[in-house]
């Protein structure tokens, strides 16, 4: 009796790993277009929104309201150089992501937000 549920056990023990390993080895494009994508939905949007406009379920939780990347004040007022800076070490509210991304994970992510939020002059026209 003791013996079967030991066997019980073990294959509860070895199914619940494999399903723990399967969950992390899942490809976070199945959800997101890229992994660039992924990060930004995983380290940004929570504060600055799925939309870039600062909305996100945690900023509005915090002291300082998240920035709005869909303004052309917000670009006008915030360089590469600076932007590049407040994700890596952080600012006011916001975390330093030097300790969950490498450089080029950082500035995949810039560009990402550059492209995605960043309005021309044609929209706002």
């Amino acid at each position: 009796m003791i013996r079967h549920l030991l066997v019980i056990v073990g294959m509860l023990v070895i199914s619940l790993s494999l399903l723990i390993w399967l969950c992390r080895t899942v490809d976070p494009s199945t959800k997101y277009g890229s992994e660039v994508e992924y990060n930004y939905a995983r380290y940004c949007a929570g504060c600055h929104g799925g939309n870039g406009q600062g909305g996100g379920r945690i900023g509005r939780f915090k002291r300082f309201d998240p920035a709005d990347f869909t303004t052309l004040e917000f670009w006008d007022k915030h360089s590469d150089e600076q932007m590049a800076h407040s994700v890596a070490s952080g600012k006011d509210d916001m975390p330093a992501f030097k300790f969950y991304l490498n450089d080029e994970k950082q500035q995949e992510l810039l560009a990402f937000i550059k492209e995605t939020f960043r309005p021309t002059l044609m929209d706002v026209e």
